[in-house]
Formats: C-alpha cells, structure tokens, sequence
C-alpha cells in the first residue's frame, strides 16, 4: 500500500514510530499482548480475549467455500437481502454494498439492503422495497441482544409469516457461539446459523462472517476482497514502518500535540467509508477523558480556513470526483496541517483499508495508553432507554419525548430556543466539536439541509461539526461523546413520523422506540454533564431543519 505525508505530519510520524518500536508495538500485537495498551491484570486479560482480528482474513478464507456454496443455494430463491444489524455488524456491509455494489455483482445475485435504523420511515421504505417471500433476511449481532435488530426482526418474522408456512427459512444469523441470537435461531429454524469467533469486537468484524457472508451473498468477489487484506496483513506483521504503524503513530502523535480531529477526505463512490472509520476510531478511542475525533463527509473550505486541533487523511481511491479531492488535499498539504495519504488501487482494496485502520487504531491506543477494545460508556444510553420502554409497556409515555426544546441541567438558563445559535456558539471553546444527532429520516432534502447548517455553523465558528442519524451513532461515535473530555456540544433532532409500525408482541412502536432512544441518549449524555439540547421537530422534519437553520 502506497502512502505519503506531508512535512508536517511526517514530524508526527518519525516521533509516534520511535515510540511504537520502544513498546514493541508490532510484535506484541501479533503475539496478542494486551500489556502494549494496559498493565492490570483484569484489563490485560480483557484485550486478549479480542485481538482475534489481527489475521480473521485467513480464517475466514478457510470458511469462504462453504459461504460460498450456500450462496449458490440460495440464490435462485430471492431477490433481496435485508440484513438487520447495528454498528459493527452492519457498517462494513453498508460499506461494501455502496463501494463494491456498483461495480455490478453478476447477473442474477439478490440485492442487499442495509437497514440499521429504527425510524419507522426507514423501516417502511425497507418493507417498501421487497417482497417478503422473496427476501432473505440476515439477523446480524455478535451479542445477539441488541434491542434495533431484534425489534427489526420481530416485525419481519411477522411479515414473512403472513406469506410462509415455514418463516425461518427466509432467515440466517451471524452471531457468537452462545448467545440469545443462536437460541433464537434455534428455536425459529432459521436457514443456516453462522458462528464468528468470539475473540472479535463488532467494529473490528469487517473482515470475518459479518462483512464476508453479506459480501458473498449478494455477488461480490468475497475472496478478492479477503486476499487484499492478506497481502497487507503480512506486510503489517513483519515491517514494524508499515502503513498500519505510520497512521497510527499520525493519530497517536496527532492527538498528543492537540490535533484531535481526524478529518477525512475521499471521493465520493467511497465516501460510505468514512462512515466505518468513524465508529472505529471513535469508539476506540474515546474513552477515559480521551478521544480522537472523527470528522466524515465534511465539505473542505475554499481557503482551508480550520482551526489548529486538525490533521487530515486522504484515502485516495480512482474514479468519480478522485481528481478534484486529490487537488484540495494537494493544496492542504502546502499548509501547516499534518496531511496523510493512502492510496487504494481500486475499489477492491477496501480489504486492505479495513484492516490498515484496524492496526492503526490499535497502535494509537497504544499511544494514548488507553483500551481500543471496550466500549464502557455505551451501557448508560441502552440502560435509560430501557426504562422508558417499560414506562410505555405501563401506559406511561415520558412528556420530555415530544418536548419542543430541553436544555441539559448544566446549561439550563444560559440556552433559549429563541437564540438558539447564539447560546450555543457561546458555550463552545476553540477546539470543541458540534455534533448534530438526527433521528430522522434519511431523505435528500433532510441530507441537503444538514449540509446547509453543517456550512452555516463552520462558517462562523471553525469549530468541526459532525453529523450522525440516530441511532446509527450509538453504537459508533456515542461512546466518545460521553468518553472523551467533554469537548462536545450537541444537538438532538427528533420529530414524530408519517408513518409508525408496531413492534410485534410489544405495546409500543418504532416511533416511540426511536424517540425514547433520542431522550435516553440527552439524558446520558446530561447525567456525563455535557452541554446538549434537545429540539422536536414540526413536520415535515426538513424544512423545519431548514427554518431551524435560521437561528444559527
């Protein structure tokens, strides 16, 4: 893999490198130490029971022909996918399916569907799309507990036993050994069971059964994909410089003198991957008053006109609009901006880059002398959401779900809807981050005006400004919003839907699942004391984002 750096990031590298060889970092990876990253015996024990990643590609080249006759199976018999999975188990085949997919799988193959939302629009316009006879759904989780999924899979059992006497055949798990989901499956006779290794975290699955299996079912050149990741892993494992080990000494070193941001730059026929990069790195690193923060699909200014926390990865890929980014990162690189470079031959060098940012992960957490495999701020959101949907098994629904603007306690007072912009700027420090949480529907017009207040914000602060759907961001940069040091300002978007499906054997739908999921998350992050609002949303949801717009 071919990388460049410009001066300034090249300092950063030579220092993180000469770190990472005093730690041994390569070495210890591949040996599965976990004392590169902690001391304690608890912790040590902890990170060696998830360093199966390093090599999962020869593994799960070993599985490929199996996977692969099963797909030959089951072809002639659907026409779509739909797989059901949150995070790690659903970024990566979302990445495939919008980078490999229009390359053209061969004639014949079923199209995938990525559906990791539980906004009821989302989960109609999936419904909207297929023919439930005809579809095989994948219910992907490594947990097998993960509340989206499993209200996904509860309506599409439903919907598939209106037409189907045998409902299970149109379903498959990916999973643990162990886990609910396996029972599950079990238990309802799903097609065909999956077992990953169990030594893998989700965000660092994308090259075991929950990126291969999508990958192979649906057309793609499983098997290219996987050898590309081999080629650069034995490259990773023998050169202590490789490419893996100088992006990570970048971020480690980066994040050490103050440059914080990650900001992501790629043409646009790749530009789901940022999407990947993002919960890995975030997640992984934002923990412990730490964190390194992700910024994906982010418009660069004319005049490269950002603060000092910045530093810059092009991951450079031909095709589409790769000359115009190749230019601006060009420009940038003549800046005072650290500025790396990694280039994809083609699309299917997506194997490689997965694993290239998985080992770079790992050595700046190395760096930061933090854990990159857990996630221990996650719990909080699920365990509030949870207690809101018991209240609406009881016939209780929180009067805060539909509240037109709330306030976290520590700001109360200070920010008004009225003067909403205003408050807000005032409350941000120089190298804070704004992150504005959309648990909407994913539509053009809602994309275009996000963009338009992601501008408008920038413009006036040059503070970064991140943008997730929820709850897609819970499980990928919600860690790092209550993990990090509390350099976030953040914006939660709700508003009540068109249309709502009811959650088979529950009191409530995926309206209020979606809702409750947004006021639990404001509340964690209120009880980590960050400064948050909460705004509904009149319909339709994006001219009032557009109206909202105004107050910035």
């Amino acid at each position: 893999m071919k990388i460049t750096a410009n001066e300034a990031a090249q300092a950063l590298i030579n220092e993180g490198l000469r770190k990472l060889d005093a730690l041994n970092f390569t070495q210890k990876l591949y040996a599965h130490d976990g004392t590169l990253w902690k001391q304690d015996s608890e912790s040590v024990n902890f990170i060696n029971g998830f360093l199966g990643w390093t090599e999962i590609y020869d593994w799960t080249l070993k599985q490929l022909p199996q996977i692969q006759n099963f797909a030959e199976e089951v072809r002639p018999l659907f026409e779509h996918i739909v797989l059901m999975g949150m995070g790690g188990s659903s970024l990566a085949p979302e990445v495939l399916r919008c980078v490999l997919g229009p390359l053209g799988p061969r004639e014949g193959w079923p199209r995938l569907l990525v559906l990791d939302s539980t906004n009821p629009e989302w989960v109609a316009y999936a419904r909207s799309q297929i023919n439930p006879a005809r579809t095989l759904f994948i219910f992907a989780s490594k947990s097998g507990g993960t509340v989206e999924p499993a209200s996904q899979f509860a309506y599409f059992y439903e919907e598939v036993s209106k037409v189907s006497q045998n409902p299970g055949a149109n379903f498959i798990a990916i999973t643990d050994a162990g886990t609910g989901l396996e029972t599950l499956a079990k238990e309802k006779k799903f097609r065909r069971i999956f077992i990953n290794p169990a030594d893998i975290g989700g965000r660092f699955s994308a090259l075991s059964l929950f990126g291969a299996v999508p990958a192979a079912l649906s057309g793609l050149d499983t098997e290219k994909l996987l050898k590309t990741a081999a080629q650069e892993g034995g490259i990773f494992k023998n050169e202590k410089n490789s490419a893996a080990a100088n992006l990570g000494a970048l971020m480690g070193m980066a994040y050490a003198q103050g440059r914080d941001k990650l900001t992501l730059l790629m043409p646009s026929h790749i530009a789901s991957f940022g999407l990947w990069i993002e919960q890995l790195v975030a997640e992984s690193t934002g923990k412990e008053g730490k964190g390194i923060v992700p910024v994906a699909g982010e418009v660069p200014p004319k005049n490269f006109d950002y603060n000092d926390d910045r530093f810059f990865v092009y991951v450079s890929c031909p095709g589409a609009d790769n000359e115009t980014v190749k230019e601006a990162a060009s420009a940038l690189s003549k800046t005072n901006h650290p500025v790396f470079e990694a280039q994809m031959a083609g699309p299917y060098d997506i194997g490689a880059q997965f694993l290239l940012w998985e080992a770079a992960t790992a050595a700046a957490g190395a760096l930061m002398r933090i854990n990159p495999f857990d996630q221990p701020n996650v719990q909080l959101a699920k365990t509030i959401t949870k207690g809101l949907l018991a209240g609406l098994e009881a016939g209780k629904k929180s009067a805060e779900t539909a509240a037109e603007f709330i306030a976290s306690k520590n700001i109360a007072g200070r920010v008004s809807f009225d003067t909403l912009g205003e408050d807000l700027y005032k409350l941000l420090g120089k190298n804070d981050y704004i992150a504005i949480l959309a648990y909407l529907n994913e539509t053009p017009q809602t994309q275009r005006a996000v963009a338009a207040l992601r501008d408008k914000i920038f413009t006036r602060t040059k503070n970064s400004v991140l943008f997730g759907y929820g709850p897609r961001y819970l499980h990928s940069t919600g860690q790092l919003h209550k993990g990090d040091g509390n350099n976030g300002v953040f914006i939660v978007l709700t508003a009540e839907s068109d249309v709502d499906i009811k959650i088979p054997a529950q009191k409530y739908g995926f309206n209020d699942l979606c809702n409750a999921q947004a006021l639990a998350d404001f509340k964690a992050l209120e009880e980590k004391g960050r400064r948050a609002v909460k705004l509904h949303l009149s319909k339709p949801a994006a001219r009032a984002l557009e109206e909202l717009s105004g107050k910035f």
